[in-house]
């Protein structure tokens, strides 16, 4: 019974006391032999490995178009890899790119704005003649207040506070329309990479838009005289009569602007963007992205805003494809090391609870809340989902048991993809990292701060004054 040795060492005692006292010393002795071997670095980092060969193999996904990598952020060393080179299709898990492109260009404080013109005449005896202007620039998050209550989520720039504005500033009657102004941005309302009807999954981009550009549920063709409409409407709710049809226009010179509004900051759309992966908060983030830091308020322009938020985070050039900036084109690629290595860079800077914060938790919210309820990693896990029909993916952070952040990609793809299969891997991995007890001492591994990046590490440039330059792509 045990180790022969160890009950050899035990000292003779006579009597039932001293057997009693030998049983206590070879029981705490056994325990100590049991958790000390379960607790060696290559017991554990084996058994963690066959956790996830096992997974991977039970479920069919063990082949080349599967990529896993997982890393321990405090140990600083790598706790499992399989096919962690190999560029897939990320889906949504591209939103961690333009997260982090966005936190790095603009900083969590970023707020959007929307400005309203309107005739540089007084009122007269409560009346404007005239038309007004609404002039978007890139807010992605301009609603009315029942869009932000019932499916925002969050507290934002309203039509009725540009309502309440025009009334409390005297006018009772509008003589003219309200004109919507969206050349902040290029014409493409789409992304030209997405495969036919993928459109669906997105509101039309435009620098003006409201509601995210949909009609009660459904796209508008004409975004910037849907969002006109819609502050048409709310200045007849307020009270103040308008004889004119909403349209679009740009902005006349004869105008002045009476009223600036500002949306949430970036820190509150992040987490609407990445818990409910939206896709129209990060395509338009991706071309506010192009416009304020290339020059074109395009889709084109922002994706390399993308490439060099991957750059600054060690990512290697040409490992990468970025065609949008919500993963919905089929053409992108990442790799699960990349994402990982995004993770990681993020995780050293200023803004890190930004981007953490923002993610689904498991069994708890966002495209997480029915996922590994009940599990060591409910309430634990933070990560971004993403499903194509050629691709079920997730990355993000998890604490394992013995409190190490590690960070981990799992990218599954596949013509089509089993989502099933795809979420029921995802989730036993990250539950057998959660329960797992990882070897080695938490070093906190230290990279620099990426609070700002140089563009001109990708051939961009950046203005530090005067006229943005536009970027070209490499």
């Amino acid at each position: 019974m045990g180790d022969p040795r160890i009950a050899h060492a035990l000292p003779a005692r006579a009597g039932a006391r001293g057997l009693l006292l030998r049983l206590a010393v070879f029981t705490l002795l056994l325990l100590c032999v049991v958790v000390g071997s379960g607790l060696r670095p290559d017991a554990a980092a084996a058994d963690v490995d066959d956790a996830i060969d096992a997974v991977l193999e039970k479920n069919g996904v063990a082949g080349s178009q599967s990529g896993v990598f997982v890393w321990d952020l405090d140990a600083d060393r790598q706790v499992y890899g399989h096919n962690a080179s190999t560029e897939l299709a990320p889906a949504s898990n591209m939103k961690l790119v333009t997260s982090a492109a966005a936190l790095m260009d603009w900083g969590e404080d970023h707020r959007f704005t929307t400005e309203l013109y309107a005739p540089d005449v007084p009122v007269y005896d409560g009346v404007l003649f005239g038309n007004v202007y609404l002039r978007g620039l890139g807010d992605p998050s301009l609603s009315t207040r029942w869009y932000q209550k019932n499916v925002l989520g969050l507290t934002t720039a309203s039509f009725e506070a540009f309502a309440r504005y025009l009334k409390k500033d005297g006018v009772k009657k509008l003589r003219g329309r309200v004109l919507g102004d969206a050349s902040w941005f290029d014409k493409q309302t789409t992304v030209s990479t997405w495969k036919p009807g993928l459109q669906l999954e997105c509101g039309p981009l435009s620098a003006l838009s409201g509601n995210q550009g949909l009609d009660d549920g459904n796209r508008v063709k004409a975004p910037a005289t849907w969002a006109a409409k819609l502050l048409t409407t709310s200045l007849r709710s307020a009270g103040v009569k308008v004889t004119g049809n909403p349209g679009s226009g740009k902005v006349l010179s004869t105008t002045r602007l009476v009223r600036r509004q500002y949306s949430a900051a970036l820190r509150s759309l992040l987490k609407r963007m990445n818990k409910e992966s939206d896709n129209f908060f990060a395509e338009m983030l991706l071309k506010g992205l192009g416009k304020d830091f290339c020059g074109e308020g395009s889709t084109a322009a922002g994706r390399q805003a993308g490439r060099e938020a991957l750059h600054a985070c060690g990512v290697k050039t040409g490992t990468y494809v970025v065609q949008d900036g919500s993963g919905l084109s089929y053409g992108n690629r990442l790799t699960a090391r990349g994402i990982v290595q995004l993770l990681g860079a993020m995780r050293q800077r200023d803004d890190f609870k930004v981007l953490y914060d923002s993610l689904a938790i498991a069994g708890k919210d966002g495209s997480l809340s029915h996922r590994m309820r009940g599990t060591a990693a409910a309430g634990n896990a933070h990560a971004k989902t993403g499903t194509l029909n050629i691709a079920v993916c997730l990355s993000g952070y998890v604490k394992s048991a013995n409190d190490h952040r590690v960070a981990f990609s799992i990218l599954l793809n596949g013509d089509p993809m089993d989502p099933w299969k795809g979420t029921k891997t995802q989730d036993a991995i990250v539950v057998a990292l959660a329960k797992a007890h990882l070897p080695g001492a938490r070093v906190l591994a230290v990279t620099p701060n990426l609070r700002q990046h140089a563009l001109s590490a990708l051939g961009m440039v950046r203005a530090t004054g005067g006229a943005l330059q536009p970027c070209v792509e490499p």
